[in-house]
């Protein structure tokens, strides 16, 4: 049963009084909470679609252990009216992409960068940053915190190590609103040995408070290796390979060569290449083809034509080379899909 505002017998920490806070409030779908044991919380966060695991190590931290199941934007300035609060709490946003990936765009800088997994994004949650998940499936790590809301013993125990409100300021100034970068295999087994304990429930508060104080000290202790400029992408460079997508949607069935595609758009076919790669993740070859696969199984699911009219209209006149890229792609031959998917 999910609950919004009370949960008896529990005593509510500094983050999560703020979460309900913004819950008791909101008239946009909200969000709603539902206690799995002593230590994890299941947050429904309806306004967006998505379900958080989420433990509260110190009263002013929380871990979020979650996926994005479809492509969507996150930002401060989407949230619904109801939950502006959360603009006014400013709090710092520790991001580790699990599986999948996101698009970071940097308003402060006109640039964009791209987190793939074991890549790291720390910022504060203002309306510098946007989050565009960009492809299916996002599975993410968060762990958002506050010093503010912390209590004396709990800010004096960090500072012991090194871990202070300023410290992690300067982090983010260093590289004006957000720092990205590659984490190192400690910083990725520490997060893998979180997520472990809250999947199989047995995560305790105290085995949490180890691990977030690590996982924090690392981050500021140039344990993740920045972005280089050359990571970066530019708006313009954005939306060259946004245009040359647009080509290859409207001509899935065509053999454009990026050479082909380089021409029209008046650059050349290295130069195009690259900016792809960098904005959808995958080379323009293997983009098109995820296409054309996807296209092929839903004619085969929902139609009654031919593998051959299917494999013709998707790209391919060789039948025999369509039905090997299908069963490399789906692991089943085209006639087994269908037999499958009735």
């Amino acid at each position: 049963m999910w609950y919004t505002v009370h949960m008896e017998g529990k005593e509510m920490n500094g983050f999560e009084s703020v979460m309900r806070k913004v819950a008791a409030g909101a008239t946009m779908g909200g969000i709603g909470f539902k206690r799995v044991n002593e230590c994890i919380t299941e947050v429904d966060f309806a306004y967006v679609g998505l379900t958080a695991n989420v433990v509260m190590p110190y009263s002013g931290m929380g871990i979020f252990y979650f996926g994005v199941p479809y492509s969507s934007e996150m930002s401060v300035d989407k949230l619904p009216k109801s939950m502006e609060v959360i603009k006014k709490i400013k709090f710092f946003k520790l991001n580790y992409c699990v599986s999948g990936r996101v698009e970071v765009y940097l308003k402060g800088k006109g640039k964009y960068a791209y987190l793939e997994e074991g890549m790291v994004a720390f910022d504060k949650n203002d309306t510098g940053t946007v989050l565009s998940f960009t492809k299916d499936d996002y599975v993410g790590f968060g762990l958002y915190f506050n010093f503010d809301m912390m209590s004396e013993d709990e800010r004096q125990t960090l500072k012991s190590f090194g871990i202070t409100k300023e410290k992690a300021t300067a982090l983010i100034e260093r590289d004006e609103t957000c720092f990205l970068g590659n984490a190192s295999s400690e910083f990725r087994n520490i997060v893998e040995s979180l997520m472990a304990r809250i999947d199989d429930r047995t995560i305790d508060l105290e085995y949490a408070r180890l691990q977030v104080t690590r996982l924090v000290f690392l981050l500021l202790n140039d344990d993740v290796i920045p972005l280089g400029k050359s990571e970066y992408t530019t708006a313009g460079q954005r939306r060259l390979a946004e245009e040359a997508e647009k080509l290859i949607l409207e001509n899935t069935a065509a053999h454009l060569t990026a050479e082909d595609i380089a021409e029209r758009l008046g650059c050349t076919a290295p130069t195009l290449k690259k900016y792809f790669r960098k904005v959808y993740g995958v080379p323009m070859y293997t983009y098109l083809q995820d296409i054309r696969m996807k296209k092929a199984a839903e004619d085969i699911r929902d139609t009654d034509r031919s593998i051959a009219d299917i494999s013709y209209e998707a790209g391919y006149q060789n039948q025999s080379k369509f039905c090997s890229l299908f069963k490399k792609t789906y692991g089943v031959t085209p006639m087994e899909y269908r037999r499958l998917n009735p």
